[in-house]
């Protein structure tokens, strides 16, 4: 079995400070209104770690596929999380960082994973890019509707 690695990157300014940013993306539950996608949360974070930081365990349904992601760190600055089980992507790593600059706030969301050979990686790449994109879209429309 071969895999291509694959890496995505998007960057947008949000018009709001990384404590709030860092609140709705932790916030799994509610994760839906800005991913194409739906999230449980089936393990809580460890102890001593914010509500749905390290340790949380979430399962996201998308396009016909349900899996488990494992968020692995969670501060107001970064949060990292890994796909388990090597399902649907083997290698999966995502990385939200937030840089505050004054009233605002330079969301970096990185993914890096492995395709699968059934899975060609510039179609992978395209659909990691899109989602990543229109997640921080919506998400910096949330913040400013305008």
């Amino acid at each position: 079995m071969s895999f291509f690695m694959i890496s995505v990157q998007y960057q947008k300014t949000i018009q709001a400070s990384p404590d709030q940013i860092f609140t709705k993306l932790i916030d799994h539950e509610n994760l839906n209104q800005f991913f194409n996608a739906s999230f449980k949360v089936v393990k809580p974070q460890d102890n001593n770690e914010p509500i749905g930081g390290k340790g949380c365990v979430r399962q996201i349904s998308l396009l016909g596929i349900t899996f488990l992601e494992e968020i692995i760190h969670a501060s107001e600055r970064e949060i990292r999380y890994r796909v388990l089980n090597n399902f649907p992507v083997k290698d999966h790593l995502g990385v939200i960082t937030l840089q505050p600059h004054g009233k605002h706030t330079t969301v970096t969301y990185t993914i890096q994973c492995n395709s699968p050979w059934y899975l060609p990686g510039v179609l992978l790449r395209r659909i990691l890019a899109n989602d990543i994109r229109n997640c921080l879209d919506k998400l910096g429309a949330f913040y400013d509707p305008s």
